[in-house]
């Protein structure tokens, strides 16, 4: 009797430990934009409610304790992955939440780059079925009330049937077109916009893209001026030309970046930001940085 008596009350604790977690973890339905501290890369979370939007995995797997940290830990479905481009402090972190997580749709270039990581991500992508979509400036896709328009590149970089046969090989006739250098040049930019917020996602972009996307955006309304601007490069002097922020006007810009031998982010970039009247949110010096917010007020 005594044994059955403590049965009992093991299972109405664990009952009652389940539903308190629930409860804690239980999302509410404001939007939250994470930038992950994912070391020298980026790795982007987007929330609302039961929703998730992943943009690039960072160079490592730190990216999996972000998503741990941020999404209720009963749900293992990434509605929507995003990868601006194919360099490794970008798509690393991808590979592992593939293999953790369902992800039903991939945003991404159709192109290639000669690495083992990336021969990897695109067996896994043909193998787990997942549905592909290659973006290109004014296509726009809304996922539970969030919108984002796509910015860059200026057309589809590649076939979607790249994504349902194996790699071909580089010296062939159709790898030759196929895998490229300069990923940087393409680099997708996306503008989440959710009720009168605005967040650009630049990936590594260069300057060039940049004014790309400034002449697409002065007949196109994009938001400006942003809430939010996601430094382009980790704040590379490649990056954040003073047209592109004099543009944009971002209210607070956030670096994702990491201990690293290039001197990201430099001293000019900082300073154009700071002249531009941006608030300035560094991952090596802050750690995750969530901006959270209902489209109208941030918090």
């Amino acid at each position: 009797m005594f044994l059955k008596k403590q049965t009992l009350i093991l299972i109405f604790l664990l009952f009652l430990i389940t539903l308190v977690s629930f409860v804690i973890f239980w999302p509410d339905n404001k939007v939250h934009l994470i930038v992950c501290d994912v070391g020298q890369g980026d790795g982007i979370l987007v929330t609302k409610g039961f929703t998730q939007i992943l943009i690039d995995g960072g160079p490592n797997d730190r990216v999996l304790g972000c998503l741990a940290r941020n999404m209720p830990f009963w749900d293992r479905t990434i509605e929507l992955m995003i990868n601006t481009h194919q360099d490794k402090d970008h798509i690393y972190g991808l590979n592992s939440v593939i293999q953790r997580y369902n992800v039903r749709r991939l945003f991404i270039n159709s192109t290639a780059v000669e690495s083992k990581l990336f021969a990897d991500f695109h067996q896994q992508v043909r193998e787990r079925k997942i549905k592909v979509y290659t973006p290109a400036q004014g296509e726009k896709i809304k996922i539970n009330g969030i919108l984002f328009s796509f910015l860059w590149p200026e057309e589809k970089q590649g076939e979607l049937a790249f994504w349902s046969r194996p790699l071909p090989e580089k010296n062939s006739v159709l790898g030759a077109s196929t895998y490229i250098k300069k990923v940087n040049d393409l680099s997708i930019v996306a503008l989440m916009e959710y009720g009168d917020f605005d967040a650009l996602l630049t990936g590594d972009v260069p300057a060039d893209g940049e004014r790309g996307v400034v002449d697409y955006c002065r007949v196109n309304d994009c938001g400006e001026p942003l809430e939010v601007l996601k430094v382009a490069h980790h704040g590379s002097k490649t990056s954040s030309c003073q047209e592109f922020l004099d543009f944009f006007r971002p209210e607070t810009a956030i670096i994702s970046v990491g201990q690293n031998s290039w001197g990201h982010p430099v001293p000019e970039v900082l300073n154009r930001l700071k002249s531009s009247g941006s608030k300035i949110l560094r991952t090596d010096q802050l750690g995750d940085v969530e901006i959270t917010t209902d489209g109208e007020r941030i918090y």
